[in-house]
């Protein structure tokens, strides 16, 4: 399924992404002088993080080194992601702004969260609920950690923060709204 799923996943994001490049980011100095700078706020940022600037997806390794079924998965993701800063003149700017210790969320917080329902759609459609709340724990730590600079403080609040996304996803009210349901279409390939 990896392969085809990849196949899919991939026309998809040309279709709004035409240009669409998969850059290794150990090839790049400067991204490795920016994981140097970063590493105090976001230490998994070399070899743990995919970013995404245009066109461009910045993975920790090659494509060729992903499995195809988690670079699918990441380009679902970043797909959110490459739509926010196509409709969003100001996404860079409102990504990285804010306290690395904000007493309110972050910006990015709500760019986050808007492409991690990918993954917890994705979580709940191969994993069911389980699968669903399993990544949702994960989810809670990454944002009150420092995989994004501190998007928020608590456990407790980032998880009130991503529940209404867990109660659309479960509600199937998320798979019914683009650029959702095109995702998850390209995912599951035709019935």
């Amino acid at each position: 399924m990896g392969a085809r799923r990849l196949e899919r996943v991939l026309a998809l994001v040309r279709r709004h992404r035409p240009g669409l490049r998969l850059v290794d980011k150990r090839t790049l100095p400067a991204a490795r002088f920016v994981a140097w700078v970063v590493r105090p706020l976001a230490p998994d940022f070399a070899d743990g993080t995919t970013t995404v600037l245009g066109d461009r997806v910045f993975l920790p390794r090659a494509p060729d080194e992903i499995d195809p079924d988690q670079l699918a998965a990441i380009l679902c993701h970043e797909l959110v992601h490459q739509l926010d800063q196509a409709s969003y003149p100001l996404f860079y700017v409102s990504y990285v702004l804010g306290p690395p210790l904000p007493l309110l969320r972050t910006a990015r917080a709500d760019w986050e969260r808007r492409a991690y329902a990918v993954d917890l759609m994705l979580a709940h459609h191969d994993r069911g609920e389980r699968g669903l709340h399993h990544l949702l724990e994960w989810l809670v730590d990454v944002f009150a950690g420092p995989t994004y600079g501190w998007m928020w403080i608590g456990r407790d609040a980032a998880r009130t923060y991503l529940q209404p996304v867990v109660d659309e996803v479960l509600g199937g009210a998320l798979q019914r709204r683009e650029p959702y349901r095109s995702i998850l279409a390209a995912w599951t390939g035709p019935d």
